[in-house]
């Protein structure tokens, strides 16, 4: 079927030759990770209610994705076809893209947020190329990009539908029943993930996917994991906690001179790439104890952006209360 072909794959990349760079840099700047540090910046420097959602949907559109991923283990292009060149390597399953449904998810949401015809066109141009880039790449059928894009677009609708009323019923409760809802949140993707493992039994990834992978990038793949589950229900967990926390004992504001909004995203950012420094050897570790020290890792992270970092930029005179 067209919507598994690698065929297309070799199409894109042999009717453009040479833009794998270009293609590679759309793909990393609108992508989950990258996200993960665009958001903060949106959270702390210009909307501080658009980037708490923006944290809560970007957490939840990632850890839906890694448990639906698990559910249809399906290979990549260059996993499976000789003929597709791999300009970088994945090491988990396919179905849904998740550069292609979070990144949908978060400019979709960006788009109805704003409302302007230049938002609309810019994030609609910013998801087509990040779709466009994941198949020249090699690492997504066009299956993958439609699948991530129908999951993005029902998450947004949802979000626009039932949205403000979980937001309300959150903050109507107390902040230990706020840190109890996001941890359950939080849970239902470990465990879900987890459940969907289990489901395999003794269903493992074949050997032609692994030896043409290695071949194609060096790169052994590992897609029976549990990492992706875990950075998202980790965010998930310390964001919502974070502003659960904040609602009740630290309003703040976004705005001010564009010298402190400069100050507090180089600040905040430094934050995050030390958290993930210095527990990156930790997540290493091999069993639970490395599982566990990934959650935390993220968790921290989830933290830090709604919680440690506007409470430091207050203390230091570089954000404002309300």
């Amino acid at each position: 079927m067209i919507f598994d072909d690698p065929s297309l794959n070799t199409a894109l990349q042999s009717t453009a030759p040479g833009l794998a760079g270009i293609m590679f840099f759309i793909s990393f700047v609108a992508g989950p990770t990258f996200l993960m540090f665009i958001i903060p910046v949106i959270l702390w420097c210009i909307d501080s209610r658009l980037g708490i959602r923006l944290m809560a949907l970007y957490s939840i559109s990632f850890g839906i994705n890694s448990v639906i991923e698990l559910f249809f283990h399906a290979p990549r292009p260059y996993w499976v076809s000789r003929d597709v060149t791999a300009f970088t390597s994945e090491t988990s399953f396919s179905l849904p893209s998740c550069h292609a449904q979070v990144s949908a998810t978060v400019f979709g949401y960006i788009a109805v947020w704003v409302k302007t015809r230049a938002a609309w066109i810019a994030c609609i141009a910013v998801i087509l190329l990040v779709g466009i880039s994941r198949m020249y790449l090699g690492v997504h059928f066009l299956r993958d990009i439609l699948g991530g894009w129908i999951v993005a677009l029902v998450i947004i609708l949802v979000a626009l539908r039932y949205g403000d009323a979980a937001a309300a019923w959150f903050y109507r409760q107390g902040v230990p029943a706020r840190v109890l809802a996001a941890l359950v949140l939080s849970g239902a993707v470990v465990v879900a993930s987890q459940l969907v493992i289990l489901s395999f039994g003794a269903w493992q990834v074949p050997a032609a996917w692994s030896g043409l992978a290695l071949a194609q990038t060096g790169v052994a793949i590992d897609p029976i994991s549990m990492g992706d589950a875990l950075l998202a229900a980790g965010i998930l967990f310390g964001a919502l906690a974070g502003a659960g926390i904040c609602a009740d004992h630290l309003r703040y504001n976004a705005g001010g001179s564009r010298k402190h909004r400069a100050a507090r995203a180089v600040l905040g950012l430094i934050v995050i790439f030390l958290i993930l420094a210095i527990l990156d050897g930790a997540t290493k570790m091999p069993g639970l104890a490395g599982s566990g020290m990934t959650y935390v890792r993220f968790t921290l992270i989830g933290l830090w952006i709604t919680l440690g970092a506007p409470y430091l930029f207050c203390r230091l005179g570089l954000m404002s209360r309300e």
